[in-house]
């Protein structure tokens, strides 16, 4: 019977013999999804994402290996941790391990002391393309039209469309647009007025394929995995624009190089009000005269912002004007750009704690216009002592964020003399406001649990799990929200989660973002786990997987 006690004392020999520094290794292989041939010469990466042993949070890729000919690879040394693993190779999508298609989150690799994970597979999707020409009303080709594709997403709650790539036509009216995930699109084009002709009421405009004027009728391009769809062409169309003309002045003092240096600097911009509709952000520009004066030209009917940007003194300041166009040209707008004011405060911890908070970081992430700003975003690194001050913030409704929190910390408040600014925001209209009194609490909640499937009755693994908050004043709001991604045996962690009323739900297949829409989540409101998180509380549930065929 000897021999029975030595091979149960064996494990734990060997567990003995490993030591919390001893490096790991990974292999496996990486195919294309389309063919399930291999890629060879593909670079493989991980990168680390947990706390350094320094106590740094590493996100930086840490190694690299590349595929062989039957794309296999091979990485060792690697410091014992929790990791992303990922691939890239032209002509492909870059690819997470564990990810249920491009562009969505992948299975983390918790890696401990002396382990050696093999037979991992990334399976590769090769990007899809759409070419075709650009055309004029009498079927003449147009070169230097911008051609973007653009895809509806989920931003701030809203399904929108945003851009995912572009390309200029060739002397043919000829373009190529690349590097497309499977999926929807939609493609349009368009060509800037030519200021040095005579205006007239008719011009070309964005049109999308195959001649549409309206992004909402605009015809949908599905692009499968490696597709290449050819002859998507679009004819240009012509409606009545406008323009609008005005002025834009800059009361902030003059960059090295005086008064022509300052008028060079100065820039006017037209962005629809929503900047991020259609692929948008900045719609067009205008050249600025040296007295000011500015001219857009070709201006279709809608809402947008007139924005005026000076860069002095090695800053970006701005103003902007809201302007509704219609059918007749719009005078006299006026633009006077500004310095902006101090906004000071401190930031204390609740109670008793040893945590340091030079490391935190406050910015002013502005509330309309999706969060877009035309400036920097104001932020400054907190000092030990928990004063900060951000210097020339321009006048406008913002929010407070606090970066770089410890683990278990959450803002408990934020106020300017006898105003709640974490909940209704800080408005910056005149002089600076009253210094800001930030309130951290080092007891902040946590949320455990696992995701079933209910098919199998088993753990689900690489799954999208969401916090999403109850109370009304949150709902609107990203950073109450938390996201994740269940590991091979299906459990995960939302940590430092501010206390309130959540409801916890996993999804098989959902666009990031999706469930801050009211009308995605509606159907689906109680395929969530209710879970209510207290000042330190630990609770854990278990949530049913939503399937993707029943979003």
């Amino acid at each position: 019977m000897r021999w029975m006690g030595a091979l149960l004392l064996l494990p734990l020999a060997l567990a003995a013999q490993t030591k919390p520094e001893d490096p790991c290794s990974i292999s496996g292989q990486v195919t294309n999804a389309a063919t399930g041939e291999p890629v060879r010469r593909a670079l493989v990466y991980l990168r680390r994402i947990d706390g350094s042993p320094g106590g740094v949070m590493n996100i930086q890729v840490s190694h690299t290996g590349t595929t062989d000919a039957e794309g296999r690879f091979a990485i060792a040394g690697i410091a014992p941790g929790k990791y992303r693993l990922s691939a890239e190779h032209n002509g492909f999508i870059v690819t997470t391990y564990g990810a249920r298609g491009p562009g969505k989150a992948g299975t983390l690799l918790t890696l401990e002391p002396g382990q050696n994970s093999s037979d991992l597979t990334m399976r590769m999707t090769p990007h899809g393309v759409i070419a075709g020409r650009v055309l004029d009303e009498e079927g003449e080709p147009v070169p230097s039209a911008n051609v973007q594709v653009s895809r509806q997403q989920y931003i701030q709650g809203r399904k929108q469309m945003s851009r995912m790539n572009g390309a200029s036509t060739n002397d043919l009216g000829e373009y190529r647009v690349f590097g497309l995930a499977p999926g929807r699109y939609y493609v349009s084009a368009d060509t800037r007025p030519n200021q040095m002709l005579p205006q007239t009421e008719d011009e070309y405009v964005t049109t999308y394929f195959p001649r549409a004027t309206d992004g909402a009728a605009a015809a949908p391009i599905d692009v499968a995995p490696g597709a290449q769809l050819r002859n998507i062409d679009i004819a240009l169309a012509k409606m009545h624009t406008v323009t609008v003309r005005g002025r834009v002045a800059s009361e902030v003092g003059p960059p090295a190089g005086g008064e022509n240096a300052r008028r060079t600097n100065l820039n006017v911009m037209l962005s629809a009000r929503n900047a991020m509709v259609a692929g948008g952000g900045f719609n067009r520009g205008a050249t600025v005269t040296p007295d000011g004066t500015f001219e857009l030209r070709g201006v279709t009917p809608g809402s947008y912002f007139v924005v005026g940007l000076v860069n002095a003194q090695g800053k970006t300041f701005t103003a902007r004007a809201p302007i509704q166009v219609g059918s007749s040209n719009i005078e006299g707008i006026t633009l006077a750009i500004r310095g902006g004011v101090p906004v000071s405060g401190r930031v204390r911890v609740e109670g008793e704690s040893s945590a340091s908070i030079g490391q935190l970081r406050v910015t002013l992430q502005p509330a309309a216009m999706g969060g877009i700003m035309f400036a920097p975003i104001p932020t400054q690194q907190v000092k030990e002592n928990g004063s900060f001050q951000l210097d020339d913030v321009g006048a406008d409704q913002y929010m407070v964020s606090i970066g770089s929190l410890p683990e278990g910390f959450y803002v408990k408040s934020v106020r300017s003399a006898n105003l709640d600014v974490l909940a209704d925001g800080l408005e910056i209209a005149g002089g600076s406001p009253a210094p800001l009194d930030v309130v951290l609490s080092p007891n902040a909640g946590q949320v455990t649990g696992t995701v079933l499937d209910p098919k199998t009755q088993k753990a689900a693994a690489a799954m999208t799990v969401v916090l999403v908050p109850q109370e009304k004043e949150r709902r609107d709001r990203e950073a109450f929200y938390r996201t994740t991604t269940s590991d091979l045996a299906g459990l995960f962690t939302f940590k430092s989660v501010v206390p309130g009323e959540y409801r916890v739900y996993a999804w098989e297949d959902a666009e990031y973002g999706a469930w801050m829409d009211p009308d995605f989540l509606k159907p689906l409101e109680s395929r969530g786990e209710a879970v209510s998180v207290t000042e330190g509380g630990r609770p854990a549930v278990q949530v049913n997987l939503i399937p993707a065929d029943s979003q």
